[in-house]
């Protein structure tokens, strides 16, 4: 079995106030369009005014949310760079496109292109920090978050001294996007306001989101938030199948299902993937549930916003109201269990545990 990753800081852009430290998801943004942007922070805090120019969103989001993770943690450079994401800049993607269709393929302006690659983000964090170590960018749909955390716990896991590892996520969403995924039934016809998405569990579909995310890993327990325990993934995986492996990662580090003290699940309103998220429910009966994704919308790193809420509670062991769904909060929060399930059949586990025990 490998070593815990040890969370040092989170950081996250998202579409709820969680940039700026402050009170918890207050006041809570919201949407009635079926779907929800990010709420912008001062970019120009952690990128050269010159440069930001020709950036795009999705890019801005994860040098900003990069950098202030490792300003939380006091390291100028990590060890590694590792990130996840399901789309990449798309917004760049589709400029590069049009231009290339309106200009007959002719005197291209090669920034789009460059900075529409997945790993564009990774070599701006790279040169900012002039970290030459190793750099990874994951690009496996909804698993593509949970890809780089469990890459970062096999390097931290084999490394013999201390080390550590940025790791993170990011997504965009634009008009495009929402119009062809509307096509193949990825959102509701109905749009509810954001707020009572949950309260819509009975239809099929869901609402857009976008976010970005960045963690401090670590090897050592000194000075942090939490610590992620285990990490399962299944891919069209039937609801048997996860039940049988949220008990065996129970059994994996001698826990019982009263031992959840809070399970964070990624209910998105979408008929189709609530029997998974019941189940997680009737295997711990006696945990407080907790819900985010009508704060965020869905997309395929949506799982990093659930991470750094996980950060946050422990940080603060309290379990903000607009994130409870189920029963009460509790008094203490020890292990957190984040449950998420993405429209394209990417299931995933995640075991927390708090650093402060017993």
């Amino acid at each position: 079995m490998m070593k815990p990753a040890y969370i040092l800081s989170a950081s996250a852009i998202s579409p709820q106030h969680t940039f700026e430290r402050g009170q918890l998801l207050q006041p809570i943004m919201s949407s009635n369009n079926g779907r929800l942007y990010v709420v912008d922070a001062d970019y120009r805090q952690y990128i050269n005014p010159v440069a930001i120019r020709r950036m795009s969103k999705v890019i801005k989001m994860g040098i900003s949310t990069a950098m202030n993770a490792l300003q939380q943690a006091g390291i100028a450079c990590p060890d590694a760079i590792i990130t996840g994401t399901g789309m990449g800049s798309m917004l760049d993607m589709e400029r590069f496109l049009k231009d290339m269709i309106q200009l007959e393929e002719e005197a291209l302006n090669p920034t789009f292109f460059i900075q529409s690659t997945y790993n564009s983000i990774n070599g701006w964090i790279a040169l900012q920090t002039k970290c030459n170590g190793y750099n990874q960018t994951f690009v496996h749909r909804g698993h593509s978050l949970e890809l780089s955390l469990l890459d970062a716990q096999l390097l931290l896991t084999e490394a013999e001294t201390t080390q550590t590892v940025l790791a993170g996520c990011f997504d965009e969403m634009t008009e495009e996007y929402f119009f062809i995924k509307n096509k193949i039934g990825y959102w509701k016809h109905d749009i509810p306001d954001s707020r009572n998405l949950l309260q819509h569990s009975d239809t099929p579909g869901t609402i857009g989101g976008e976010g970005a995310a960045f963690f401090t890993l670590t090897n050592q327990p000194a000075g942090a938030l939490c610590s992620i325990q285990e990490i399962k993934l299944y891919q069209d995986a039937e609801t048997s199948e996860v039940q049988t492996g949220m008990l065996q990662l129970l059994a994996n580090h001698g826990l019982q299902p009263a031992d959840i003290d809070l399970l964070l699940c990624g209910m998105n309103g979408d008929a189709r993937q609530q029997p998974l998220y019941q189940m997680a429910m009737d295997v711990l009966p006696s945990s407080a549930v907790g819900a985010f994704k009508q704060l965020t919308g869905e997309y395929a790193t949506a799982s990093g916003f659930a991470l750094w809420l996980a950060a946050e509670v422990f940080r603060t062991q309290q379990v903000p109201a607009p994130v409870l769904y189920k029963g009460t909060a509790p008094a203490r929060v020890r292990h957190i269990l984040l449950v998420n399930h993405y429209i394209t059949g990417n299931a995933s586990l995640v075991l927390l545990r708090g650093n402060q025990q017993p």
